[in-house]
């Protein structure tokens, strides 16, 4: 397993492995068994595995959070090498990584406007921002993330679509502990308390999914948020077109639940299909 820790190395090393199908996960690190799963996938569809840590401090917003970022970097190299990633990009520093930058604002078309985008503003260019450079670098065939993110996986495809790079985005299920809740690296940050009670974001999501046949969804979203706030403390519950995160649609439309909520000082989000 190579080790990387600048720009000039990754494209010398990309270089030499042209002729070959590159699969890239972008990760900040402290690595569960959902990355893993997506370094599972990949292996399926490419010949060489490229896993990027990078804890990007463009799109945090509250410095208290990126300080606080879990780091397990010794473990997560020993569970890449394990899993025989090929190749593992630890940029040395934000200033190695942003200095050749070349990034124009990009349009998300309102997706980076609502849910985390208003809640995290300039959370969604900061991922722009790095997954670009990321691209630009590795110019991987195919990207993989998870549903857990639903919301930067549209942003990450319409970066794709609008700006022609030729990398195929695989979208990749979420994947939960046995008691629902969507594995997180934050979820290590969370007391036993908090974390005894956090499997209920799950339980609401499918209690939504459930109801959302026969109840007005504004109703729905009313009712959802009200059962969050008696565990947590809810920022929002929205149920929105998965397709570009509008409210508006019909029969045929797929809809997705999203959620966003504290416990204590950690912040989980979660989503689900509806149909």
């Amino acid at each position: 397993m190579k080790l990387i820790y600048n720009n000039l190395e990754v494209v010398n090393w990309v270089s030499k492995n042209k002729d070959l199908a590159i699969g890239f996960i972008p990760t900040m690190g402290a690595l569960h068994k959902g990355h893993l799963s997506l370094i599972s996938e990949a292996k399926k569809k490419a010949d060489l595995v490229v896993v990027s840590i990078f804890v990007n401090p463009t799109q945090f917003g509250d410095k208290n959070d990126f300080v606080n970022y879990p780091s397990t970097l010794d473990q997560d190299l020993r569970a890449l090498e394990n899993l025989e990633v090929d190749m593992v990009f630890i940029p040395s520093s934000a200033e190695e990584l942003y200095k050749n930058e070349n990034y124009d604002t990009i349009a998300f078309e309102s997706i980076e406007n609502v849910m985390e985008g208003f809640h995290r503003i300039g959370h969604f260019e900061g991922v722009a921002r790095v997954v670009k450079l990321f691209l630009d670098l590795i110019k991987p065939n195919y990207a993989f993330f998870g549903e857990k993110d639903f919301q930067q996986l549209l942003i990450i495809k319409t970066l794709i679509k609008k700006l022609e790079i030729k990398t195929e985005i695989i979208a990749c299920k979420t994947v939960r502990e046995n008691d629902g809740l969507a594995m997180s690296s934050r979820n290590a940050r969370l007391s036993k308390h908090h974390r005894s009670l956090a499997p209920n974001i799950y339980k609401v999501l499918g209690m939504c999914m459930q109801k959302a046949k026969t109840m007005d969804f504004n109703d729905l979203e009313n009712t959802c948020f009200k059962e969050l706030s008696k565990f947590s403390s809810p920022e929002y519950f929205e149920i929105r077109n998965a397709n570009d995160l509008s409210k508006s649609g019909g029969k045929n439309t797929k809809w997705r639940a999203f959620v966003a909520t504290k416990l204590g000082d950690i912040r989980l989000i979660d989503n689900i299909e509806l149909n």
